[in-house]
């Protein structure tokens, strides 16, 4: 997949979800007020805090305008998780565009991957929780098919063209990046608002995943 083709299939992404929003309820914005109000609950207070009632008092909206639209916290949590993954994608795709080599474009991948998951700690605590989102939604689906697509994409670049070898080398350069992401949140590394102990450690760390290229 081409990555201007990945931007188009995001920009649809999003497109369709905002289409199906308004087909379901009378206020267009309403969808992304609300996940928006529920990225940053979770920001602040976690997911275990997290409530319809108050991601609609954080939005300004009824009480039951989460369960009107989302149905219940899972609903909702799917919507974020679905996002995310639209984001990731975009990131993935823009980050390496502009690197000349496929071993380049996809290290440029890894790194955009962590640096995404740092930027956005609600959506990557929640994008690959299956046990708290609906992983069957067709949107999470499409959405998570793109990021998965980059990613295979980037490694049959390389020249692999065995589709095992390429499923097996994703999901080893996949572990590596999120593994260090998941880590590096939790302060396993040290100060997790460290920008400088960051780019230290992800420098070391990529050397490792271009080694795992080869």
């Amino acid at each position: 997949m081409h990555l201007d083709n990945v931007k188009f299939i995001v920009h649809n992404l999003f497109m369709t979800i905002g289409i199906r929003s308004r087909q379901s309820y009378h206020h267009g914005d309403l969808a992304a007020s609300l996940v928006a109000a529920a990225v940053v609950l979770l920001e602040q207070q976690g997911v275990a805090s997290l409530s319809l009632r108050a991601v609609a008092r954080a939005a300004g909206v009824s009480h039951g305008a989460p369960a009107h639209h989302f149905g219940d916290k899972t609903g909702l949590l799917t919507a974020v998780a679905s996002q995310g993954h639209t984001l990731l994608a975009l990131e993935l795709a823009d980050k390496q565009q502009h690197q000349c080599t496929a071993n380049k474009r996809l290290i440029a991948a890894g790194e955009a991957y962590i640096r995404f998951a740092v930027a956005n700690p609600a959506h990557f605590a929640i994008m690959f929780q299956s046990d708290m989102i609906d992983s069957n939604n067709v949107d999470y689906l499409a959405a998570a098919a793109v990021t998965k697509q980059v990613l295979e994409d980037g490694v049959r670049a390389l020249g692999v063209d065995s589709e095992r070898v390429i499923a097996t080398r994703v999901i080893s350069l996949w572990s590596q990046v999120h593994g260090f992401s998941t880590l590096w949140l939790a302060g396993n590394f040290g100060d997790p608002g460290d920008i400088d102990l960051l780019q230290s450690l992800l420098s070391d760390m990529l050397l490792g995943f271009e080694t795992g290229l080869s």
